[in-house]
């Protein structure tokens, strides 16, 4: 998905990669498609804070500020993050329709379940 997330992206757009390849992404061509139209891939660990907050953010308070900011803002931030909450059975429909040009979105997301 990766691939084709960066196959997809207009110049100088940004993958946020939430995934963990056990087995490397040996189809990634990050010459062709990540260099040459300047992307960003952001990579986002569970619990992982900037090295310098380390000390201050263990994962419990992590864990605690998020589930606040959600309960207090939620809709708010989904709103204005998320333009297209795709069922994960439509997401390579998604990925067809943004690499062909006859979609597009500022992030999407996909749900499982109701």
């Amino acid at each position: 998905m990766l691939a084709t997330a960066l196959r997809a992206l207009r110049p100088q757009g940004t993958v946020i990669d939430l995934a963990f390849y056990q087995g490397g992404a040996p189809e990634l061509r990050l010459g062709e498609e990540f260099h040459h139209k300047g992307l960003t891939i952001r990579c986002a660990q569970i619990g992982r804070v900037p090295r310098g907050l380390a000390d201050h953010w263990d994962r419990r308070r992590l864990s605690a500020e998020t589930l606040a900011l959600l309960s207090d803002c939620g809709e708010l931030v989904r709103r204005g993050l998320v333009t297209d909450i795709v069922p994960f059975q439509d997401g390579p429909v998604l990925m067809t329709e943004l690499a062909e040009r006859r979609r597009s979105t500022i992030q999407a997301v996909f749900s499982v379940g109701a």
